[in-house]
């Protein structure tokens, strides 16, 4: 699992599309970055008045990023079927529990860090105009904000794993997920305003728990915890049924 784990991550660190991903994301944060002074939540948010609105408007801002994070996620994990990687981890002996878990907890933890990196952007660009100010109140929210957008976003990149197990292909499973978190986001846009049920999304408790002072809030968690639980189950069942034999072994041996 630890092998799993560290080749995991090397392919990731090495992989061109995440880091033309991660610069993307860090320039659209760092050009957009002062639309959210005059308004930080959208018209009704008022202005910026620290770099904690700064990054808390970004947080609740970003349900539109998700679509791009989301199909880059099932660009690269929909390679690893298409290029057979997944068939070759099968035939060194490694189990299906074991790469299945691996490519959760690298995958997750990779994009989360994709997506985190736009409100980082937008603080950098907007430092010299707010500063950090009191520290403790600016860790505080920073943390919260981490915290859900890790659970929450999670719950929503498992979307794209979901696609690329069912599909098993790269190209079939950017379209599905561009499509399907597309049209999640239109929902909650759309929703909102027409007084539609939005909270059983986690883009929408999302912004719940940004908008909230309080760390704790029992109704985001157990949505963004029920979202995972249900696309794992249906991602590892798509899973063990994929054909993962591996011919090349065997031709190369009659050739």
């Amino acid at each position: 699992m630890n092998n799993l784990l560290k080749m995991e991550r090397y392919q990731l660190v090495h992989n061109r599309v995440y880091w033309g991903g991660i610069l993307g994301v860090f320039l659209l944060g760092f050009i957009t970055a002062d639309t959210y002074v005059p308004e930080v939540m959208g018209p009704s948010g008022g202005a910026a008045q620290s770099l904690v609105d700064i990054f808390n408007g970004m947080v609740y801002d970003s349900t539109f990023l998700l679509i791009l994070i989301c199909s880059i996620l099932s660009l690269i994990l929909g390679q690893e079927f298409t290029w057979r990687t997944i068939s070759q981890e099968i035939c060194v002996g490694h189990t299906r529990q074991q790469i299945f878990a691996s490519k959760i907890i690298s995958y997750l933890a990779a994009f989360n860090i994709m997506a985190i990196v736009y409100p980082v952007a937008g603080c950098i660009r907007e430092y010299g105009k707010f500063g950090i100010g009191d520290i403790g109140f600016f860790f505080y929210n920073v943390v919260k904000a981490v915290v859900y957008s890790f659970v929450l976003n999670s719950a929503v990149f498992l979307i794209a794993v979901f696609c690329c197990y069912w599909f098993r292909n790269s190209s079939k499973a950017v379209a599905f997920t561009a499509g399907s978190t597309f049209v999640l986001s239109l929902y909650l846009g759309y929703g909102m305003k027409l007084g539609f049920p939005v909270a059983f999304l986690p883009t929408f408790q999302v912004r719940e728990a940004i908008s909230s002072q309080a760390f704790i809030l029992p109704g985001a968690l157990i949505i963004g915890a029920a979202w995972i639980i249900v696309l794992i189950v249906l991602a590892w069942n798509k899973f063990c049924k994929c054909d993962l034999k591996w011919s090349g072994l065997g031709n190369s041996m009659k050739s």
